[in-house]
């Protein structure tokens, strides 16, 4: 508000309303510039926070991705050597076979029980 005077003295209330008027504007803007301040920090604080978050939770993913190969790779290898296994097993019965069928048509006549077929 302004005021316009006819005298050039001005009485003590109004000088002291005017003063208390720009401590009020001051001290309005001195909180609005703490508050922005206060939400611009807060805000840099959440955001910084939530990047160490992002970093946390990428390196346990980029871990459980390393352990997933490495159990893939175990297991693959486990597999591989039960094939192994079970071919080695083969090969060993299928040689006692050709060995039992070469027995046979050698045909000595030796057998478990020879004399009772005469």
């Amino acid at each position: 508000m302004y005021y316009r005077w006819i005298d050039t003295e001005m009485p003590d209330w109004a000088v002291t309303e005017i003063r208390g008027r720009g401590r009020r504007a001051w001290a309005s803007l001195d909180l609005e510039e703490s508050r922005t301040k206060a939400k611009a920090e807060e805000k840099a604080a959440e955001k910084k926070e939530w990047e160490e978050y992002c970093v946390q939770q990428r390196a346990f993913l980029d871990e459980m991705i390393r352990k997933n190969q490495e159990e893939k790779l175990r297991l693959v290898e486990v597999y591989r050597q039960r094939q192994e296994a079970r071919e080695a097993e083969r090969e060993r019965k299928r040689e006692r076979a050709r060995a039992a069928k070469a027995a046979e048509e050698a045909g000595d006549g030796k057998g478990k029980y020879p004399g009772w077929n005469q």
